[in-house]
């Protein structure tokens, strides 16, 4: 058990140094509004799969939820 909370202790400090470079690299870059915009564009992206994927399941459940009652 606490294997496993160190483990994700250890994750969570990772995640937190890789964003904390990031955030520091786009403060300090010449080019931070051209990498924010790109980025912004792929979150729309990400936004769009996942709304996507999420409409798919919705339709797939009530197809199912169909079939089941008849």
């Amino acid at each position: 058990m606490k294997s496993n909370v160190d483990s994700k202790l250890l994750l969570g400090l990772v995640i937190g140094a890789a964003i904390g470079a990031a955030v520091g690299y786009l403060a300090a870059t010449d080019k931070k509004e051209q990498i924010v915009n790109e980025l912004g564009e792929l979150v729309g992206k990400v936004k769009e799969g996942f709304s996507s994927a999420i409409a798919k399941f919705k339709e797939s459940k009530c197809e199912t939820a169909n079939v089941v009652e008849e």
